[in-house]
């Protein structure tokens, strides 16, 4: 199926209020079939929006290669329309999109969901213009800061919100740093929801999250059982991460469009390749120009080992002084075979694909390293800026575009069934 720009546009929105969704929707070429759109657990609606507005670009006057403005499949269109039907009034108040670009009403217009007893009322509001949020987080604390006494509103607000647990994890995550200033005595009850393993799973929150919020905290003083609290919470969401047989090989990008700081590909790339190798023992190495291996202690927890390897090859002293970790900036995944010792099992790379180096996909290097070491690994190819490049078009490799919590699940279906997606696909009643 092709994706057009109207669909990824209504992706978004519909992503956008499923804050009570764990989403899936699967697009068939049959125009007369409709996708089967669950809408059952706990999620994030932000995170979820975060994940597919970094695939999808925004621009009205999008047009495929040819010229024409595409349109959305039957298909697709009864699936989410299916979704928005089961979206009670408070989601579709929370999450209508007010001052954006795309607003949900558009998605509404365009897909004309079925009404509910639950949000018949709500979806007339919404396209009438008169559907306003009602007890929500944002819509309690903005309340509170119209009150004559709005540090004290504030505080009962954050109090009541907490212990009551009418704020999702994701929010409460985003929010700490105010309910340190705006509710102290509301904290330890913050604390206890953020490490509260339950809720770490089904709030589908990615480990770098935790650390973005660390990094912030740790330039403030009287911060510590807040560090403490989002460090175990990090480790509680790794918990999940399988251990695979065999032997591992961990290789994250270096290269210069890998980019630097928290909400880089590069540090993005370091979380998870700490994560599966703690969790396999699996050996690491890094690549630019050249690659090389890095040492890390697997009993140090994952904030240790990622922030060791984001260290790793800042300056450009590698020719000059040979420093270690100093692999260059340009983007050589021939290097990774040329420099790989031993026999792996698997050999999972993160990188934004964006090689050039060699002029030729690494297919070479690949088929050299596999007749020198006896090996016949499993390539795992993560694109983490959803660029779509391919750089190994060979048997047993696999590309994912993006990350998601359900990333190395996916790993070990493929082991054992490399049809595992489609299989999963057919298994879907309609």
């Amino acid at each position: 199926m092709k994706y057009c720009h109207q669909t990824q546009i209504v992706f978004v929105l519909v992503a956008t209020i499923a804050s009570t969704a764990n989403f899936s929707a699967i697009a068939q070429d049959d125009a007369s079939a409709t996708p089967k759109v669950d809408v059952e657990s706990k999620a994030d609606a932000d995170s979820l929006k975060d994940r597919l507005i970094a695939h999808y670009p925004f621009d009205k006057d999008f047009k495929d290669h040819s010229g024409n403005k595409n349109k959305i499949s039957a298909a697709m269109k009864k699936g989410l329309a299916n979704a928005i039907s089961k979206f009670d009034g408070y989601q579709l108040a929370k999450y209508r999109g007010e001052g954006k670009e795309w607003k949900l009403v558009d998605a509404v217009n365009l897909l004309h969901p079925t009404p509910t007893d639950k949000n018949k009322e709500a979806l007339k509001s919404l396209v009438d213009g008169t559907l306003v949020s009602k007890g929500t987080w944002e819509a309690t604390l903005s309340q509170a800061g119209k009150q004559d006494n709005k540090e004290e509103a504030k505080d009962q607000s954050w109090r009541d919100l907490v212990a009551e647990r009418k704020i999702g994890y994701f929010a409460l995550l985003r929010n700490l740093r105010n309910i340190q200033e705006q509710s102290p005595e509301t904290l330890n009850a913050a604390l206890k929801m953020l490490t509260d393993e339950k809720l770490i799973k089904k709030s589908l929150v990615l480990p770098f999250r935790y650390l973005t919020a660390i990094e912030q905290f740790e330039g403030i003083p009287g911060s510590g059982e807040i560090l403490v609290a989002l460090n175990k919470a990090l480790d509680i969401s790794c918990n999940n991460v399988p251990t695979f047989d065999g032997k591992t090989l961990v290789v994250v990008d270096y290269s210069g469009s890998m980019g630097n700081g928290y909400d880089s590909y590069r540090f993005k790339g370091s979380v998870f390749g700490s994560i599966l190798a703690k969790a396999n023992g699996a050996d690491v190495m890094i690549f630019g120009d050249h690659a090389q291996y890095v040492t890390y202690n697997p009993a140090d927890s994952t904030l240790t080992i990622t922030k060791g390897f984001t260290d790793l090859n800042q300056g450009y002293s590698y020719y000059k002084t040979g420093k270690y970790g100093q692999v260059g900036h340009g983007t050589n995944f021939h290097s990774i075979f040329a420099t790989a010792k031993g026999k792996y099992d698997r050999v999972v790379i993160f990188s934004d694909t964006q090689g050039w180096i060699g002029r030729t996909n690494p297919g070479g290097s690949f088929a050299d390293y596999k007749s020198r070491s006896g090996a016949n690994p499993f390539i795992y190819s993560f694109d983490l800026a959803g660029y779509g490049s391919m750089q190994f078009p060979e048997n047993r490799v696999f590309c994912l575009a993006g990350f998601s919590e359900k990333a190395f699940d996916i790993m070990k279906m493929m082991e054992t069934d490399k049809k595992a997606l489609i299989n999963t696909i057919r298994k879907v009643e309609i």
